[in-house]
């Protein structure tokens, strides 16, 4: 985290955990290092990436069959602001709570902190809205106050290494917001049912963490341990933000230059972007990185292939489907009117999803050997260069197209670093041909052939590609 370089005094100097033996959370079976005694801890992390977007995701494309376009819009450009700087509290206070030593002073100083840019931004939100007359705006200005009153009690929680407890409360608060807004949907409470479903899952992840913590503040902020916090929890946020701030921007340049209902079409292409990842890529993801520290820079060179070719045949595969389904499968989801507008842009998009896909196995090996500023760096430059992009779109898919033509030249500019740095050349990515030229020859075939139904095309699709993948496997073996 660059710790040294800020030359931290004794009391912001990092802490190195020891292992300890967590308490149980939603259960008294007996405690373990990961929270479960049964269940492994890859699973409760991948059930929790899953809870942050999947239940999110899936909410929005069944609001998007009650609301119109123009609603959906208005709410997730009042919802962008509150995603731009929610990494000072899930980020900047939670790292910092995992990253010093556990002290009652400065978990207190880190708290003052924490409601301190709570109130600024709950009361800049609140004031913004009014001045633009922005109802929903006003509304969701109360969720950076909960995010603040939460963020020490959930960063305890993760150095413990509660994975289970996380996992189970942000499942819990997301369900009981989500039956709470699908009521107020039936109801026809308009874009007010995503505004409770947000503020009232805020609100119960921040009362939750704080019971299952246990944790309170028991003194008065002491300003000298908060000026000596604050470089770090900035440093935090700022790469938070930098990694974070490319969707929510883009949303926000939609609405003002394109109008609300464009901004909705933008906002349920991008939840199924999340959405796909979430439930296709995430597994792997959270399969591999364990497997990755736990070997040499050699045996990570070695077994790197075999990642990249997994993760390339299923990446294509995935969002191939999608370009061919997408159509179709969208007017199903959520109704023909939305789906006109949301399908180009996602089709558009799916470059960038792919481009994450395939860099996945090679970040993951960055992780691995502490490589993190190269990616951090990618994500500096991924963000100017979309905007610069973005300022010649004409139109929301165009717009999107930029996204993805900014994704692929970033990431020839981050292969060129990274590679070196695992000790690999370019011939460490020739497990990506194979999948790609399948790839490249069902797209041909379906090019030539007259229009077929997407079930069809998905099935003879899906078998031409997988015959294609089999023949160098047959060669090799005769």
């Amino acid at each position: 985290m660059g710790l040294r370089r800020h030359n931290l005094p004794s009391c912001a100097r990092p802490w190195h955990p020891q292992p300890s033996v967590p308490r149980a959370a939603f259960s008294k079976g007996p405690p373990n290092r990961q929270g479960s005694p049964r269940v492994s801890p890859r699973f409760w992390s991948f059930a929790l990436q899953w809870s942050r977007v999947g239940i999110h995701a899936g909410l929005f494309l069944i609001a998007a069959r009650f609301l119109s376009l123009a609603e959906l819009g208005a709410f997730a450009t009042a919802f962008a602001p509150i995603r731009l700087t929610q990494g000072l509290h899930k980020a900047g206070i939670g790292e910092s709570v995992i990253i010093l030593a556990p002290r009652q002073r400065r978990r207190d100083a880190l708290f003052a902190m924490s409601l301190g840019g709570g109130i600024v931004l709950s009361l800049g939100f609140a004031g913004l809205g009014a001045a633009l007359d922005a109802p929903l705006l006003i509304a969701l200005s109360v969720i950076p106050l909960f995010n603040a009153l939460g963020a020490v009690s959930e960063g305890i929680l993760r150095r413990d290494l509660h994975l289970r407890a996380l996992a189970l409360r942000s499942m819990f608060s997301q369900s009981i917001a989500a039956a709470l807004a699908v009521w107020m949907l039936s109801i026809g409470s308009g874009p007010w049912a995503l505004v409770t479903f947000a503020t009232t899952h805020a609100a119960t992840n921040a009362a939750l963490s704080c019971h299952l913590a246990k944790w309170r503040p028991k003194s008065l902020p002491k300003w000298r341990y908060q000026r000596r916090l604050a470089e770090l929890v900035i440093e935090i946020a700022a790469r938070d933000f930098l990694s974070a701030a490319l969707f929510p921007l883009m949303q926000l340049a939609t609405a003002l230059v394109f109008g609300l209902p464009a901004a909705g079409a933008f906002q349920i292409a991008t939840r199924i972007l999340s959405l796909i990842e979430a439930l296709t890529l995430s597994p792997l993801r959270f399969l591999a990185l364990p497997q990755l520290r736990q070997l040499s820079a050699p045996q990570r060179a070695a077994v790197l292939p075999t990642h990249l070719r997994l993760i390339a045949t299923l990446g294509l595969w995935v969002w191939g489907a999608t370009l061919l389904a997408a159509p179709q499968a969208l007017a199903l989801l959520i109704g023909q009117a939305p789906a006109g507008p949301a399908t180009p842009i996602l089709i558009a998009l799916a470059g960038f999803g792919l481009l994450s896909a395939l860099l996945m196995p090679i970040n993951q090996a960055l992780i691995a050997a502490g490589h993190t500023r190269l990616m951090l760096q990618r994500a500096a430059l991924l963000l100017p260069l979309c905007c610069t992009f973005a300022a010649f779109a004409l139109t929301p898919t165009a717009l999107a197209a930029s996204i993805s033509l900014a994704a692929f030249l970033t990431a020839l500019w981050h292969l060129t670093r990274a590679l070196p740095r695992l000790g690999l050349t370019a011939s460490a990515l020739s497990p990506l041909a194979p999948p790609l030229c399948a790839a490249a020859a069902v797209a041909a075939l379906f090019a030539l052939l007259p229009p077929l139904p997407a079930p069809a095309q998905i099935v003879l699709g899906s078998a031409l590609y997988g015959a294609l993948l089999l023949i160098p496997n047959r060669q090799t073996a005769t």
